[in-house]
């Protein structure tokens, strides 16, 4: 699909390949260390509830950084502006909420999966809605990611595109199932260093070759409105300043809130305070990370400007950019360790969504219904085979993008998204801010939102567009869906209670904030 250059076999070298080895061996390394430390399901998706707080902050970071982040802002940056920082900006929101209202009540309540409070709190179907909604959720997400990554590596090696997709699907595969969330976390650090490290190696080269140095990326990016946020209009039907900026904290909130993977790193830390200090130094990290990709993007710009005749491929998307000057401007061994940490970017999440699968499969699906009365070691095992078989939808999904030349999974990704997981940051505030919406009351609000998502979903589509071109005309964009899915069940759930006169009769010891003991 994607070809960054044609002389790629030329850029088959020595130093980079050996970062590379040297990289994935210690990754190897790690999760086969931690395999030791495994004896229950609890160790092997939750670390014991004993990491330190400062590594699993590192980990927030690298998994939140993403190899989409790596490629797609740098991208964006360079063909337009930095419209797609301001929603960035709602995560730091959405950490402090998750801090005061979240993260509590899963370390208070010994959680093992994200969805075992919806259980508590409204029942088994309630938890079974939110696991499949996310599992469905990041099985095309996982591949698409592998997919991305790979792209990088087969353009420096010039290896077949399959044999990068296997090797790198593989060596992740490895230390993940072995060593569980212990060695994610760990082999995070790693990468979030070499992330870090790698990104901030390409602009000082960057600016050395610009006559007018740092200074000229400014003056020349303020000439062609490169560092514009967006459209300051209030017209909600496009993206603009004002649509990022009111989209992004729920975007956020329900990856904080209500994503397995987030949840697990909530637990993991060995005291709540050292939870707290990681969310924190995660958003400290993340957004200096968001800002500096913005700018080598925008620097990118300037200095292709400058030196037009150095674009010497054809570039299928602005995402390649980066991998672009990378491969062409940085010299050997150094440009393998800068890849190393777009890599490192992909393989942070990549983990993280492998543990945190097989975690709610586990614990939402396995023991809870199907095998409930074994022991530790055999949850532990249950948990290792589940991986394996997250690691082989992830490669199987990444061959197929690349054999099926195709980009319809990411748009299935974005619509499995907006049906599915729109209402579940609306479904966890409706059980931790009311006392009085009851199981049937938070079931009607689903379904309709359900519904109404669906409906939105199609009458927005092409095929809408083609066969209903006055409902499409008037239909307001899917980007809205996630903040008004939320707003809509939660609005549902209370109107409902309300209308009905009949309260929630269950116990709600430490289920809502108002019922808290902490209180």
């Amino acid at each position: 699909m994607f070809v960054l250059l044609s002389q790629s076999q030329a850029l088959l070298r020595w130093p980079d390949l050996i970062v590379f080895i040297v990289s994935f061996a210690l990754m190897i390394y790690i999760g086969c260390y931690c395999a030791k430390r495994n004896s229950s399901a609890e160790s092997y998706f939750l670390a014991s509830r004993s990491m330190p707080g400062w590594v699993v902050g590192f980990s927030v970071m690298a998994t939140i950084i993403s190899s989409m982040s790596f490629l797609a802002n740098p991208g964006f940056a360079f063909k337009e502006n930095w419209r797609y920082l301001v929603p960035c900006a709602g995560y730091i929101i959405a950490t402090f909420v998750a801090i005061i209202l979240f993260m509590p009540y899963f370390r208070k309540g010994h959680v093992n999966s994200a969805y075992e409070y919806l259980e508590k709190r409204f029942g088994l179907w309630a938890r079974l809605y939110a696991a499949l909604a996310f599992l469905l959720i990041q099985i095309i997400r996982i591949g698409i990611i592998l997919y991305a990554a790979s792209l990088a590596i087969q353009a420096m090696t010039g290896w077949p595109m399959e044999i990068v997709i296997l090797l790198l699907g593989i060596i992740v595969a490895i230390y993940t199932i072995a060593g569980g969330l212990e060695a994610v976390i760990w082999t995070d650090l790693i990468q979030g260093i070499t992330l870090i490290v790698g990104a901030l190696i390409c602009l000082p080269i960057l600016i050395k070759q610009l006559p007018g140095g740092f200074a000229q990326i400014f003056d020349v990016a303020n000439a062609h409105d490169k560092f514009s946020l967006g459209d300051m209009n209030w017209d909600f039907r496009i993206k603009g300043f004002w649509v990022m900026l009111v989209t992004g904290p729920f975007m956020w909130l329900q990856l904080m809130c209500t994503d397995q993977a987030m949840v697990q790193r909530y637990c993991a830390p060995k005291s709540k305070s050292d939870a707290r200090k990681s969310l924190i130094m995660g958003v400290a990290m993340s957004f200096p990370m968001w800002l500096y990709f913005f700018f080598i993007g925008t620097a990118l710009f300037v200095f292709y400007q400058a030196f037009p005749d150095k674009l010497t491929a054809d570039l299928e998307a602005p995402e390649q950019i980066l991998p672009f000057f990378i491969l062409t401007e940085v010299p050997a061994g150094i440009s393998g360790f800068v890849i190393m940490g777009l890599i490192a970017a992909a393989m942070s999440t990549l983990d993280s969504l492998i543990n945190a699968t097989a975690a709610t499969v586990t614990t939402d699906f396995y023991k809870r219904i199907f095998i409930c009365n074994k022991d530790e070691k055999h949850y532990l095992k249950a948990g290792r085979w589940f991986s394996v078989l997250f690691a082989v939808v992830m490669i199987s999904t990444a061959l197929f993008i690349h054999f099926a030349k195709t980009t319809t999974l990411n748009d299935i990704q974005n619509y499995a998204y907006n049906i599915l997981g729109g209402g579940l940051l609306g479904l966890f505030m409706l059980g931790l801010l009311t006392k009085s919406v009851s199981s049937f009351a938070a079931a009607t609000a689903t379904i309709t939102t359900f519904t109404i998502s669906s409906s939105w979903v199609f009458f927005g589509s092409p095929l809408s567009q083609e066969k209903f071109p006055q409902i499409y005309a008037r239909i307001p964009s899917t980007f809205w869906m996630g903040t008004f899915s939320n707003l809509i069940i939660f609005g549902l759930g209370l109107a409902i209670t309300y209308i009905l006169g009949k309260r929630s009769e269950k116990k709600l010891d430490n289920l809502t904030i108002w019922t808290s003991k902490d209180n």
